[in-house]
């Protein structure tokens, strides 16, 4: 069979599409559904966290917290949030970190403490209480406080 005698790859129907009546055009095809479908897959999973992976960042954020003295520049939510962006476990736009109300700041109840955080995702229902000591040190302009941190994990609200 000589070369023009066989079938183009693409043919014109409007627009250029792929000729099904060639082999390679059909292996194009089905290697084009199979990337857009491993590409749905692939983008679906890192759009939002999974109960395993907010453990897991939770947990080893708890452990880089206490592995070291830290400079306390903005606040503890900071740290918190710094630390489990260095896990790489989801992403990091769905993941929310409240100060909590536990009542033990000054004896006033209905005031948020300054070391104790509720973690969460926005679209889990599951969330993670972390507890860290020594409070909060004050800021002022231009001074930092290094700390050593101790920290407790919990499952659940606060």
């Amino acid at each position: 069979m000589a070369w023009h005698d066989r079938e183009p790859v693409f043919v014109r129907r409007g627009r250029w599409v792929y000729n099904s009546r060639n082999p390679v055009a059909r292996v194009l095809m089905f290697l084009t559904v199979a990337g857009l479908v491993g590409s749905y897959l692939y983008v679906s999973d890192q759009g939002q966290w999974s109960e395993s992976e907010l453990r897991d960042a939770v947990h080893g954020a708890a452990r880089d917290l206490e592995a070291e003295p830290r400079k306390v520049y903005f606040s503890y939510e900071s740290l918190i949030r710094d630390a489990i962006e260095a896990t790489d476990e989801g992403p990091m736009s769905d993941l929310v970190i409240s100060p909590t109300d536990d009542g033990t700041l000054s004896g006033a109840v209905g005031s948020a403490t300054k070391d104790s955080f509720k973690i969460g995702a926005t679209y889990l229902p599951e969330s993670y209480c972390m507890r860290l000591s020594p409070p909060e040190p004050p800021r002022s302009v231009g001074k930092t406080a290094t700390v050593s941190l101790t920290v407790q994990v919990a499952q659940g609200d606060c």
